[in-house]
This record gives structure tokens, sequence and C-alpha cells, in this order.
């Protein structure tokens, strides 16, 4: 978004931010909605944690970042002060399973129980909330692989975004390990809203 009456980038530039400053929030700024936790941030910039650190305490001073209890994600004046080509378009990735949800399933108990969950070597790494459903993301330690759990009324799909195309193998392995993880949450009787 330009700021009106400016050109593109003319507040940006004027925050005076440094490196790390900028990856952070061009890397928070693809997908504004989303929540990302601090590890999923230093694997994924590959920023020393005291680094990082110091980089979002100084985008919140300047209140462009904000800390929830989800993770991390830009702020409405960040997206006023961004220029149009900081913003840059993020793969969709390659499906991996698509799947059926019960109607009565509770969407919010669900992603409650899953979120910050460590999956067998997948990380936790963040969360976007958009009108028609979640987002959760899980990544390897190196971010060489990331899945996407898109988990919306009735649907769930888990996409996968590899490094390079030799890895789409053991991301379809690591999908179905996830899926089998969210298929034992979704079994639960507490999220069914199934009654006896």
């Amino acid at each position: 978004m330009v700021p009106e009456g400016g050109e593109p980038g003319i507040a940006y530039l004027a925050l005076d931010l440094r490196e790390h400053d900028r990856e952070v929030l061009e890397f928070l700024s693809q997908d504004p909605s989303s929540q990302v936790a601090f590890q999923g941030l230093r694997r994924r910039l590959g920023i020393h944690p005291e680094q990082l650190s110091r980089a979002l305490h100084r985008l919140a001073e300047d209140n462009l970042v904000e800390h929830t209890e989800l993770g991390y994600r830009v702020t409405p004046r960040a997206m006023e002060v961004l220029s149009p080509g900081a913003l840059r378009s993020d793969d969709p990735g390659v499906t991996i399973l698509q799947t059926y949800l019960p109607a009565n399933l509770d969407l919010r108990a669900l992603v409650q129980a899953l979120r910050g969950a460590w999956i067998g070597p997948l990380r936790w790494y963040g969360l976007s909330e958009f009108a028609e459903g979640m987002r959760l993301a899980w990544a390897l330690e190196d971010d060489s692989i990331r899945l996407e759990t898109l988990i919306r009324p009735g649907q769930l799909v888990v996409t996968a975004k590899v490094g390079s195309p030799h890895q789409l193998d053991n991301a379809a392995r690591l999908g179905h390990q996830l899926f089998q993880h969210i298929v034992r949450e979704v079994s639960r009787e507490s999220y069914s809203g199934i009654s006896g």
C-alpha cells in the first residue's frame, strides 16, 4: 500500500531500518494475516536469535510489528509504509492431500489443540487467520520443507513448499505424518460436537 500523496517506499525508506529489521518486516508483510513464531522466523530468515530479538524489539517500538500469543505479525501501520516492491508473492506449494472435515467440527478448538505442537521433525512455524478459515504451518529445522495446513469448514488441505524438487517425496511423508496427528485430534469427542 502506498501512503496517500507519496511515492512508493518513501515512508519505508524514512524509517531508517537496519538490515535484519527490513528482513523481518518484509517477510512478515508477505502474509499480513500470519502470526509467525520466534523460532519459525529464526529458521526461515537464518538470523541469530539475539539479533532477531533486537530487531523484533525495535520494530515493536516503532509500532511496525506486534507480538501476540501465537507469534509475531505486522501492524496496519507497517502495511501503510511498506513499498509495493517489498511485498513478494509467495509460491502456493504442492498439494499433498485434501480431505473433508465433519460439518460439526469445532475448528477453533482443533486449531487450539494443534498450534505450537511439534510433530516428529516438524517444528511449529505460525498461523494465519482469514475470513474462510485458518492456515497453520510447520517446517523442518533447516526450513527445507514447510507444510501448510488450510483448515476451513468442511475441508482440510495440506500443501508443501520445498527447497528443491527432490525433497517432494519426503514432504509427502511428512504431510501424511502431520495428517495422522490432525486426524487423532479430530477424532477426539471434545472437538466433534457429538453428544451421546
